[in-house]
């Protein structure tokens, strides 16, 4: 009887301990979901910005480059 007792209170806490493993690695997909949200944020903020600037004459190869420096951004917050 003392051996089954040990035992389901083994499995009780073998069960409890992968719960709380389950709950951290949420918690760190959470931040980490947060982190890259708020770096593409980041990102479409500064190509806004970069756009705003671009001169009508130079127009084109302006915001071309603006688009290039977006895509570099988000493919860095994507990389994280």
């Amino acid at each position: 009887m003392k051996w089954v007792l040990s035992g389901l209170l083994l499995i009780a806490i073998a069960g409890t301990a992968a719960a709380d493993s389950g709950n951290a690695n949420s918690i760190r997909q959470r931040f980490a979901s947060a982190s890259t949200d708020a770096c593409l944020a980041s990102c479409s903020s500064n190509n806004a910005s970069c756009k705003r600037v671009c001169p009508t004459t130079f127009g084109t190869p302006c915001l071309a480059s603006c688009d290039s420096q977006y895509q570099t951004c988000t493919q860095s917050c994507q990389n994280r």
